[in-house]
């Protein structure tokens, strides 16, 4: 095959990606089979058609779908039973629900039989230990050094309701003080996981309130916390075109999100939208191999889009040469004053790559090329067993992969809206994107995974 470059005149616009994102976004809460998603899965579907992708279907998956109906908690002083203190709250995705379910407040450790109340604060990662763990890094403006980062977990990651459970609680509440800015809607766990337990959130402020009046005595609490759960049917949404081989590449990200949440994935939907309008104008032989474009539904209810997808293309799997996920065009963000103010610069990028010498070179190179500072090449078990994002069941298949993804603060709250953007991120990562596709021109499916490092 010739050598590949870049064709100027079909990459979109940061404008246009930028309206995409604003389209999505504007539908409202994106969970998993809520009208808002239900409109991305068929908006992304007529946007495919409109691009001349072949093969477009939607693929039905069926998720547990958590929808938050009302949530109250009143605590009071055993001794001072009229002097009631009723801060606003949230309920804790895929907690139990109750009518009303009252107790005494205690630690964790002591919870059993109780209302278990326990402070979570989110994780500060320091970038001297992401570059210890990673294959390669670009940072050439030497940051990494002393630069931390604040992710949108706790130390739990997902369980945060667990320890708790375990000692016996009849509830839980958790207490975001640990949290940069003011919030209590933090949509975690999302692993579609029923706990058995009521469970919310107080903010930071509330959070500390209540800490105060647990120090003056023994503290009472009523809980009211209604949900639903209900399986639904979602969908994967799929589009193809036509390579120069019989071997596939897959992009995708997922369509679903927390809340409105433009970066999370509003701008993965764009940037999976930017690849299919950018390769349905190339010639087909331009294209390296069959393209698969891909956005799931479900990652908000563990993933399911993806393992179904994984699961149920067991004929396709041998022959995806590589799998490319992209997630978050996402601004750094701190903390001041109880508010989140977003900075102009990009949160640390994170692309998860096999270990496969070849493939870290075509990233690193495609990274310099586009000079998409703050990048670290991690193995896909840096951090764990899998990556971080909606397309880890690709490397449990045993696939090679690239997987672009941020973990910004706020990525769990509604604060996740469009001046979260890194619109100086989205037509660079484009490129990238394209670069990485192109330098697989002379690779296959069986040789990538021949040469995976142990």
């Amino acid at each position: 095959m010739k050598h590949l470059t870049i064709h100027e005149e079909l990459l979109p616009t940061a404008e246009e990606m930028i309206g995409w994102i604003e389209q999505v976004y504007q539908q409202g809460i994106r969970r998993p089979g809520y009208p808002a998603d239900q409109w991305a899965e068929q908006w992304a579907h007529e946007q495919f058609v409109a691009l001349g992708l072949k093969d477009v279907r939607l693929e039905p998956v069926e998720v547990l779908q958590w929808e938050d109906l009302s949530c109250t908690l009143t605590v009071w002083l055993e001794s001072d039973p009229q002097n009631t203190f009723s801060p606003p709250c949230f309920p804790i995705p895929y907690s139990a629900s109750t009518d009303g379910l009252e107790g005494s407040l205690s630690t964790v450790e002591e919870s059993e039989g109780r209302i278990a109340v326990n402070d979570i604060a989110l994780m500060v990662v320091h970038q001297t230990m992401m570059t210890s763990v990673a294959s390669r890094y670009y940072d050439p403006d030497g940051e990494f050094a002393t630069k931390s980062q604040v992710v949108p977990f706790s130390s739990a990651i997902q369980m945060v309701m667990e320890p708790a459970i375990d000692a016996g609680a009849l509830a839980f509440v958790g207490l975001l003080t640990g949290f940069p800015w003011e919030t209590r809607e933090y949509y975690v766990p999302y692993d579609a996981i029923q706990r058995p337990v009521p469970g919310v959130y107080l903010s930071k402020s509330d959070g500390e309130r209540l800490k105060e009046l647990m120090d003056q005595g023994a503290v009472r609490a009523k809980i009211v916390a209604k949900s639903k759960t209900e399986k639904v049917t979602t969908h994967n949404v799929i589009g193809t075109l036509p390579g120069v081989s019989d071997e596939w590449i897959v992009i995708g990200s997922h369509h679903d999100g927390p809340w409105a949440s433009a970066v999370e994935d509003a701008s993965g939907i764009a940037m999976v939208l930017a690849q299919a309008k950018y390769w349905s104008q190339v010639p087909q032989e331009e294209r390296p191999h069959n393209l698969l474009f891909l956005l799931t539904s479900g990652h908000m209810a563990g993933g399911a889009g993806c393992q179904a997808f994984v699961n149920g293309n067991a004929e396709l799997i041998d022959q995806i040469v590589l799998e490319i996920h992209l997630e978050h065009a996402a601004r750094e963000c701190r903390g001041e004053n109880g508010r989140l103010i977003p900075t102009d610069q990009p949160e640390i990028r994170w692309w998860w790559v096999s270990k496969i010498t070849e493939l870290e070179d075509v990233v690193e190179d495609a990274i310099k090329a586009e000079d998409l500072r703050r990048s670290l090449l991690l193995p896909p078990d840096a951090l764990g067993g899998r990556p971080t994002t909606d397309g880890g069941h690709f490397h449990l298949a045993g696939l090679p992969i690239v997987q672009y993804l941020t973990a910004p603060m706020y990525l769990f709250d509604p604060q996740d809206t469009l001046d979260m953007i890194h619109q100086d991120s989205l037509v660079p990562v484009t490129r990238a994107t394209i670069r990485i596709i192109n330098g697989m021109q002379d690779q296959s499916a069986s040789a990538l995974r021949a040469a995976v490092r142990e």
